[in-house]
């Protein structure tokens, strides 16, 4: 009996207990957040069972709120607070974007998804809808929660069809519901950007050829965008950030994380003079699919994606097929077509993709293509050719300085 006696407490005892006073207390119960075990004339008596779990959750709450006064990120817009709910359920219910979106979609209309979700009423609703423990998604809420903090106090999330959502990858189906980006955001409206992209573990040559087209694009006014893996990707980045040209990094980990280590300087150097952007929250897990969903959203960044050297099964192949889908260009060295260890060549040939023999015929064939025409309101439309006209030189006058023809790339697997 004393056992039981000891579990048992009244009103006074039990607004101690949470430390809180008897009339928060008695709100409680009203609101039916707490339930007594007994209720008569003598009094009101609480279970310490039920007292517990009250606790627990003022506990987390106030450990959550800690965590905000002393991280630097702030969720100080709807945007920030809909992507941290959004991140928490793709966490505990173990979804995709794609999967995850029609149902947080329907959710919304009912339910405000703006509203941090670190209130009994707002985690048991989503607990509710979805059908999750509302102690388990509170759980992956409080982690999801820490895992933003550790962003930057400049650190942006941009939600898919806001104002400064990047208008070239909005206009594709690969656009993801939010993009977190870290370094200069401008970069997201460059109206020239070309992808370059290729085997990880590329030739020498193709490093060079690398370098050198990037130098191109660079001295042309053209952002050079790829995704800081190793090789080619690297080249790229690494020649537009010694030359002080704009780069974007599209990366498939999160916006804390640096992969491949060794990248890492290259990749801090992007947060400081170029953009980095990432599709995934600071409370995802890195997995392997990550990376080839990334290319979509590089492809969808870039109007022409150029494939500097790859094999069968490389991963810029991907790429190119995202590009064919968005209706993006894609250029190829002339050289890889004749070669025998490869197939792929002349299949993207027979889609679209354009061969190109030097740094001079890419830009040629952008030109050409007139992908590069910069939207005005006078009718006259100024292409790639004209802009180089007016800075008094040619696409060919701009490439023969440095380099007459590239080196032929030796296509290796990943």
């Amino acid at each position: 009996m004393s056992n039981l006696a000891e579990q048992l407490y009244f009103s006074k005892e039990a607004a101690e207990y949470l430390g809180i006073t008897v009339q928060r207390l008695n709100k409680l119960v009203q609101d039916g957040k707490i339930k007594p075990l007994k209720k008569n004339s003598s009094g009101t008596v609480y279970h310490i069972d039920e007292l517990n779990k009250r606790k627990e959750e003022l506990r987390i709450f106030t450990e959550v709120r800690q965590g905000e006064d002393k991280g630097m990120f702030r969720f100080d817009t709807k945007e920030k607070i809909e992507a941290l709910n959004f991140a928490t359920l793709m966490n505990a219910l173990n979804y995709t974007e794609k999967k995850l979106e029609p149902l947080f979609d329907e959710f919304s209309k009912d339910h405000a998804i703006d509203v941090l979700m670190d209130s009994e009423d707002a985690y048991k609703a989503y607990a509710a809808f979805f059908k999750i423990d509302p102690f388990y998604l509170f759980d992956e809420y409080k982690k999801a929660y820490k895992a933003f903090l550790t962003l930057r106090e400049n650190d942006e999330i941009i939600k898919r069809g806001s104002y400064d959502y990047p208008p070239l990858l909005m206009q594709t189906k690969d656009a993801p519901r939010f993009l977190y980006i870290r370094g200069k955001k401008s970069l997201l409206f460059e109206e020239r950007t070309v992808a370059l992209v290729g085997s990880r573990q590329a030739s020498e040559n193709a490093k060079s050829n690398t370098r050198s087209l990037a130098d191109a694009l660079g001295k042309n006014g053209i952002t050079i965008v790829s995704g800081l893996a190793k090789g080619i990707d690297i080249s790229a980045h690494a020649e537009a950030l010694r030359m002080g040209f704009n780069t974007i990094a599209v990366i498939g980990t999160n916006l804390n994380q640096y992969y491949p280590s060794e990248n890492k300087e290259v990749q801090l150097e992007i947060e400081r003079k170029g953009l980095v952007v990432s599709q995934f929250s600071p409370a995802s897990k890195t997995e392997r699919w990550f990376f080839p969903l990334r290319n979509g959203v590089m492809s969808g960044l870039s109007l022409a994606t150029v494939i500097m050297e790859a094999g069968e099964t490389s991963g810029a192949l991907k790429q190119a097929d995202f590009a064919l889908k968005q209706g993006r260009q894609i250029l190829i060295p002339e050289s890889a077509l004749h070669l025998e260890t490869v197939t792929w060549p002349a299949k993207y040939v027979e889609r679209g993709a354009i061969p190109v023999r030097k740094p001079s015929d890419v830009l040629e064939r952008l030109a050409e293509n007139n992908i590069f025409q910069v939207k005005r309101e006078e009718p006259v439309q100024q292409t790639l050719v004209d802009y180089l006209e007016d800075l008094g030189k040619t696409a060919e006058q701009e490439t023969k300085s440095f380099i007459s023809e590239w080196n032929d790339p030796i296509l290796v697997e990943d």
